[in-house]
């Protein structure tokens, strides 16, 4: 970091890929209460938010070796933080379905909101299922895998700019077919 507070990122990764933990020590004391405040805005839940973001961190660290100095680390950890958000939220709405399933009478749940979750995701699932097959199966390598862009780039035999694209384009095609207070939620899960 400068003394402007602006971090060299290229440098900051170079760093990281050579096991530098002073350079870790520098992301996570910059990045780190951004991305925390994002997550307890999100979750509304401070320790949940804690522990997704450290768990972000952690993953970053011991994934050090596949950072591209090319690539703009705060969006790197933008979307790290975004998806792991989003599993959690999926994953408690997985778990309040099931309780309710089990347990009908109780009436903290709101029904009428979960099967209004429940179209949105078939709605969702819909518009992935008509995007052509290369970007649909590339959207799901990503987000159904978690699988990284240079993973799938590998895996296709593609570049990573090209994998990128196409997630691009997928969340872009989503967009449009949406209707936008589906939009608004799903901008905040992805």
């Amino acid at each position: 970091m400068n003394t402007s507070g602006i971090i060299d990122e290229k440098s900051l990764i170079l760093r990281l890929k050579n096991s530098d933990k002073s350079a870790f020590k520098c992301l996570f004391e910059h990045y780190y209460p951004i991305f925390l405040s994002f997550a307890k805005r999100m979750l509304k839940d401070s320790y949940v938010a804690e522990d997704l973001i450290q768990n972000v961190f952690m993953r970053i660290w011991v994934l050090r070796e596949r950072l591209d100095e090319n690539r703009s680390l705060k969006n790197y950890i933008l979307i790290a933080v975004r998806n792991e958000i989003y599993y959690y939220l999926r994953s408690e709405f997985k778990n309040k379905t099931e309780n309710l399933e089990v347990d009908i009478v109780d009436n903290t749940v709101n029904v009428d909101n979960i099967l209004s979750f429940r179209d949105m995701e078939k709605k969702i699932e819909r518009i992935v299922a008509s995007m052509p097959e290369k970007r649909r199966n590339i959207f799901e390598m990503s987000r159904t895998q978690k699988l990284s862009n240079a993973e799938i780039a590998e895996q296709l035999g593609i570049s990573v700019r090209t994998v990128e694209k196409h997630i691009e384009n997928s969340l872009s095609y989503i967009r449009e077919h949406l209707p936008i207070s589906i939009l608004l939620i799903v901008m905040a899960l992805w």
